[in-house]
C-alpha cells in the first residue's frame, strides 16, 4: 500500500515540475524578449479563439436548458408496450 502510495506522489511530482517549468520558461521568455512580436501575437490569437470556442460551447449547452431531457419521447408513448 505504501509503494503504490510512493508511486502516485512520484507521478503527481513530475506533472507538477513541467507543469512549473513550462510556466518559468515562458515568463523568461517574455521577460528576455526572445519570443517575436509575431510569436506572441500568435499566441495571443490562440489563445483568443480557445476563449471563444470555450464561450460558445458553454453558451451550447445553456441553451438546451432544464426539461432538455423531454424533448425525447417516453418509451411508455409506443402502442406496442400497451397492447
Amino acid at each position: 500500500m505504501k509503494v503504490l502510495f510512493y508511486i502516485i506522489i512520484a507521478i503527481i511530482a513530475i506533472v507538477a515540475i513541467f507543469v512549473i517549468g513550462v510556466f518559468l520558461h515562458t515568463i523568461y521568455e517574455l521577460a528576455t524578449g526572445k519570443v517575436s512580436i509575431e510569436e506572441q501575437e500568435r499566441r495571443i490569437s490562440v489563445y483568443e479563439c480557445y476563449k471563444k470556442q470555450k464561450r460558445s460551447k458553454k453558451q451550447a449547452k445553456h441553451r438546451s436548458g432544464s426539461l432538455h431531457f423531454l424533448s425525447y419521447p417516453s418509451p411508455l408513448n409506443k402502442w406496442g408496450l400497451w397492447h
